[in-house]
């Protein structure tokens, strides 16, 4: 009996375990199959991790035709060693551009075949300082502008020096005017190389350091990485792309009006990028939702408008030839419009070589009577006027808001157009890529603008705004908390946040925490947070350059001497480390390396007061008065000059 039940009990929970053994593998198969959707949710095979870039080469044996003729277009001459072959600029009879707030000349030259730009400051009609830089690279393709880029074993930096073509004339670059020149020091990061380039690799967390560059923008740019598309050719996997979509590469005029403008409003949409949690400017392809990667915020004015320079993606979304070519369909998914950039514009073929006749056909597949006349209201003077030119009055040139000595067509299309309005009262900023944008990425919209474009109290005030519906107790929301405090130096708000039990991936987020510490005289303590920012960032030259800082205030000479040594040989001009390493030298009573560091900090800046203050000292205790009055005279100049900027 007892025996007859244990094998009955057996049977039983066999039956069961079988039972439950099928809902295992169902369930398994149901999780495998939601994993296997979620990752087939872009059929194109090019959008994952594992399909590389090869560059504009590997295109050009297939696509000869194509090849030849982007090679001229801005984008194909977007980047390139700088070379006579490649400048737009002219080197004979230059005025050298002077800037006033800092008191300083800028003149290029050439020598060997080498551009170079040498800066300098003229005393009594004799030169005091002067500093010259080879130019390694030439960013832009001559329509508008040609500026220049220095670079040191991969860190890359804007020359204070612009070419603008228009004009043909030399002027300071965008941004550096007003006071806002930073010289030879303005980092060059990934969201500009990614955008004014072909697909980049950076070292992570550097900034501005770089392991490859390539030389224009390419193929991969908007059609997506080419390494499964250039395998499966030559496997002679082909697809008749006239009965069916091939998915190894992403064909822009295949995808909906949004994925095609999202391709293009990548770089063509100007303003303030926000990027999404854990993504970087390179993880977006073509067919993607830009918004997934990034939201684009850009002033909003009432009554009037703000017109920059690559805004072209959001005022041709105002026009009402695209708009009503959407028959009322403008919101929908998968809309496919007749009316998107890639209508007027061939990516392969230069504008330069586009005839206004091409762009007037497109005009008139829509603006054409029945009898085939046009439909333009002007008078027929104004009209042969314009050449019959319907791009001239209808999307006249105009001078932008950000760049200087430059003018662009205005891409918002408009029936009677008499130029771009002045900026009315600034209400804010409007998000143009996310109709449905989160309050957290609004408060990092405001609080970036401010801190990178432009210092307006209003900004500041609407951070506030948003920031009061942000969750302390999250780390993410804590991050851009404590970003708000930093810029508005309230120091001791952001101490009473609690942070310690909070462990920030966000490099950032603990150098303003250790600049906290530091302003509020805990040193030590913003050593501890600051050198959890130099552990993370090794290769990053300004973080390295502040822990060593924090360091030195930390009576660890010896340790900022290693720091400093380390960043000189990773990137020997940086004027910060030369004067630091200047005060290392001077606790140590070498007072001839001090002297040394201290005028080399000099020769990059000869304005940096803390060089100029220790070389007063050095000069005092080596007993020579006579330097030390000059330096001392130099330090006043230098100070009174900057009472009357402010």
């Amino acid at each position: 009996m007892f025996l007859g039940f244990v094998i009955y009990f057996v049977v039983k929970l066999k039956f069961i375990g079988s039972i439950l053994l099928l809902f295992v593998l169902f369930f398994l198969g149901q999780c495998k199959e939601s994993v296997k959707q979620k990752t087939e949710a872009s059929p194109y095979l090019n959008h994952h991790d594992s399909a590389p870039y090869l560059g504009i080469s590997a295109c050009q044996s297939c696509h000869l035709d194509k090849y030849e003729t982007y090679i001229e277009t801005g984008m194909g001459q977007s980047f390139d060693s700088a070379t006579l072959h490649k400048t737009a600029a002219k080197f004979t009879n230059i005025k050298p551009v002077y800037d006033s707030f800092l008191n300083l000349y800028y003149i290029p030259f050439v020598k060997n075949g080498a551009i170079y730009i040498k800066e300098y400051r003229i005393q009594n009609k004799d030169t005091v300082y002067s500093r010259t830089e080879r130019i390694s690279y030439i960013v832009g393709s001559g329509h508008h502008t040609n500026s220049h880029f220095t670079e040191e074993n991969g860190y890359y930096f804007q020359a204070p020096l612009t070419f603008y073509t228009q004009k043909g004339q030399w002027d300071l670059p965008p941004g550096f005017e007003n006071g806002n020149n930073t010289r030879f020091n303005r980092k060059i990061g990934l969201e500009c190389m990614s955008c004014h380039n072909a697909m980049p690799s950076n070292e992570p967390l550097s900034d501005n350091k770089f392991t490859n560059v390539s030389h224009g923008i390419n193929c991969e740019r908007c059609h997506g990485p080419g390494s499964i598309h250039v395998e499966k050719m030559q496997q002679g996997k082909t697809v008749d792309i006239t009965k069916e979509t091939d998915f190894s590469i992403v064909n822009p005029r295949k995808l909906s009006w949004q994925r095609q403008i999202d391709i293009c409003q990548r770089c063509h949409l100007q303003g303030n990028a926000v990027l999404k949690p854990n993504k970087s400017f390179t993880d977006f392809k073509p067919g993607m939702h830009l918004s997934d990667v990034f939201d684009q915020f850009s002033p909003e004015y009432e009554g009037g408008e703000n017109f920059v320079m690559a805004a072209h993606a959001e005022r041709f979304q105002k026009s009402q030839c695209f708009i009503q070519s959407t028959k009322g369909n403008l919101n929908a998914a998968e809309s496919r419009l007749g009316f998107t950039c890639i209508s007027c514009h061939n990516p392969h073929v230069s504008v330069r070589k586009t005839n206004y006749i091409n762009y007037n056909n497109v005009c008139k597949g829509c603006h054409l009577e029945e009898k085939k006349q046009s439909t333009c209201t002007d008078k027929k003077e104004n009209i042969a006027l314009a050449e019959n030119n319907c791009v001239k009055c209808h999307m006249p040139s105009s001078g932008t808001s950000d760049i200087p000595h430059v003018t662009v067509h205005d891409h918002y299309i408009r029936k009677s157009s008499n130029g771009v309005q002045k900026e009315g009262k600034l209400l804010g900023l409007r998000c143009i890529t996310n109709a449905n944008v989160d309050v957290l990425t609004e408060t990092k919209a405001y609080i970036s603008y401010f801190e990178k474009f432009e210092q307006n109290p209003l900004y500041l005030i609407k951070a506030k705004e948003k920031m009061d519906k942000l969750n302390a107790k999250s780390k993410e929301h804590l991050e851009t908390i404590v970003h708000l405090y930093y810029i508005q130096n309230d120091f001791n708000k952001i101490l009473a946040l609690k942070t310690d039990g909070f462990v920030f991936d966000d490099v950032w987020t603990n150098y303003r925490i250790s600049k906290a510490y530091e302003n509020t005289n805990n040193i030590e303590k913003s050593l501890e947070w600051m050198e959890k920012v130099a552990v993370k960032t090794p290769l990053n030259i300004d973080f390295q350059v502040q822990y060593a800082n924090c360091l030195i205030k930390n009576n660890q000479f010896a340790k900022a001497k290693t720091v400093l040594l380390a960043v000189n040989q990773l990137y020997a001009k940086n004027e910060d480390a030369h004067a630091f390493l200047g005060l290392v030298y001077l606790k140590e009573n070498a007072f001839s390396l001090a002297k040394a560091s201290f005028l080399k900090a000099l020769s990059l800046n000869p304005d940096l007061l803390l060089a100029l203050k220790n070389l007063e000292t050095v000069y005092g205790l080596n007993g020579q008065k006579q330097e030390q009055m000059k330096v001392r005279d130099r330090i006043a100049v230098i100070e009174n000059r900057r009472v009357l900027v402010k």
